[in-house]
């Protein structure tokens, strides 16, 4: 197993900056601050990429979600200000999915998705021409959209659209690609030791306490939360990426101030329909005039999400009975044909999306924000809320321009000339059927799992399996999946009897909070 920097060995150290929060975002500033040159420390209390960047849609998408607002297509015009920001946010998708293709086109894979344009619905066609316009103006010489409105026969013969409701009223349809991101916690990973080759420190599995300001910057206690080891170290600058949790981590620090997250919760369920829907989708509104899609995922489709502002227990989110069952329903609105019964939902998923907190909208502010925290005390601390999966890009470089000016401003000088970051890795896609192989130990062991082993700091076969590899979201494993999988860890890494069955349980445990089969009960409406 991979030996990553102990704690220990990092007490006294003093850093540039230090990024609290191992998702997307945080692991795109650390690579690009360490590609400058200066001097980072990236921490996870978890596992990289474990929480909201693991339970997102995975849609890459076009921005097309961003000029669909709130109740009625005419909400722009009440209120201007939220058009410039679903502008500007459909901007920044456009820019991502485009770099995203080009530079990891590895880990994209290609969707044909409809759009239903019903008669008397909330949105026309031309509205719906207008907005690809507009996204067409921002797209001009990148990834194309391949964008078209089809009527029809032509549009009935497509499976799925063959299957929505009112086939009647279906007035037309807008056709166009789309990109999701096979594989964001990979990414994620990706990412985070790509910033550790440029020379950052990082480490999962360590939580992170402002401890307060002292002559040398702000001090940070580090502690292992496997071993309860801990460190002190300073850093001129803190950067909160803790997505769902960033208010947790200020703690004491902004007692009595606004948040700066509110948390929706969007849940998924996961089915498996006939091979001749394999790669189509169709991204719609369901009743309550929210983004509803159906898309497609290797031999599955996943359906949602569902739209709840969350205050329950953060470490813990799961689908719960009823949002299942709601999903469920508005699955058989919108496709009657499909029949869809609790025993057709192979599995669920839920995240907890990182909305900025905003007085005025009560069910948060899909704007990315990069809070300077200087005018509440907190000179040099900065934290980023509404950083969706697919900008993690630019919001890297945001993370980046801000803390790098404030270090020069202290003094501080880059220690190094900038490198060239990566992107990607040639680890194998998890859908090729090889990857479940070679975890199981069928043909030995190959050489991309010893490499993970040693260079990735898997701590847990829950690492391995759900994050290094991927495979459970592209293949229900079984119980004897797991016992071989875990066994073949076993004998690679040294593992007593005893550790290989916590191993397993420890693996079933999270597994069935992340995908889960067994459900909670109801206390809330949707």
């Amino acid at each position: 197993m991979s030996s990553p920097t102990s704690v220990r060995q990092l007490d006294s150290r003093h850093f540039d900056v230090v990024i609290i929060g191992g998702g997307i975002n945080g692991a795109a500033g650390a690579q690009e601050l360490a590609a400058r040159g200066l001097k980072v420390a990236l921490v996870d209390k978890g596992d990289f990429g474990s929480g909201s960047s693991s339970r997102s849609s995975r849609l890459l998408h076009c921005g097309l979600r961003y000029l669909a607002p709130g109740s009625s297509p005419w909400e722009f015009l009440a209120h201007p200000s939220r058009l410039k920001t679903g502008l500007t946010m459909a901007r920044l998708a456009i820019e991502a999915r485009d770099e995203f293709v080009k530079t990891t086109r590895t880990r994209a894979q290609l969707s044909k998705l409809y759009f239903p344009i019903f008669k008397g619905g909330s949105y026309s066609g031309w509205q719906v021409d207008a907005a690809f316009a507009m996204l067409g103006q921002f797209n001009r010489g990148k990834t194309p959209l391949n964008y078209r409105r089809i009527k029809g026969d032509e549009a009935r013969a497509v499976p799925l659209v063959s299957a929505l409701k009112d086939q009647e009223n279906l007035d037309s349809v807008a056709c166009y690609d789309e990109y999701q991101i096979s594989w964001p916690e990979r990414v994620t990973l990706d990412v985070s030791l790509d910033a550790e080759r440029m020379g950052a420190v990082v480490r999962n599995y360590v939580s992170a306490a402002i401890a307060g300001k002292t002559t040398e910057g702000w001090e940070i206690v580090l502690t292992d939360v496997q071993t309860g080891e801990q460190a002190r170290v300073t850093a001129a600058s803190v950067v909160n990426t803790a997505g769902i949790w960033i208010d947790q981590v200020f703690d004491k620090h902004r007692a009595g101030k606004s948040p700066k997250v509110l948390g929706t919760k969007g849940s998924h369920i996961v089915v498996k329909l006939g091979p001749e829907c394999q790669g189509i989708g169709v991204a719609t509104m369901n009743r309550k005039n929210e983004p509803f899609y159906c898309l497609p995922w290797g031999q599955f489709h996943y359906l949602g999400p569902t739209e709840i502002v969350y205050k329950d227990d953060l470490d813990r989110i799961d689908t719960r009975l009823d949002e299942r069952d709601w999903l469920l329903g508005e699955a058989n609105h919108m496709f009657p044909k499909l029949n869809l019964t609790a025993k057709d939902v192979m599995f669920t998923w839920s995240g907890v999306r990182p909305l900025t907190w905003d007085a005025n909208l009560p069910r948060g502010n899909r704007k990315r924000v990069l809070h300077d925290l200087a005018s509440e005390g907190l000179e040099g601390v900065y934290a980023m809320t509404g950083g969706p999966l697919m900008t993690h890009r630019s919001a890297g470089l945001e993370i980046a321009d801000a803390v790098e000016t404030y270090v020069r401003q202290q003094g501080a000088t880059p220690s190094a000339a900038r490198v060239q970051p990566h992107y990607g890795s040639t680890f194998p896609n998890p859908i090729d059927i090889d990857v479940l192989a070679g975890l199981r130990g069928d043909a030995g062991t190959p050489a991309w799992l010893s490499q993970t082993l040693q260079k990735e700091q898997v701590q847990h076969l829950a690492d391995l399996i759900l994050r290094r590899t991927g495979v459970i979201w592209y293949y229900v494993l079984t119980d004897e999946d797991v016992a071989r999988i875990a066994g073949h860890m076993a004998r690679l890494l040294g593992w007593d009897d005893k550790r290989r069955l916590a191993e397993i349980q420890h693996f079933n445990e999270e597994r069935s909070v992340l995908q889960g089969t067994v459900f909670q009960g109801a206390t809330a409406p949707l």
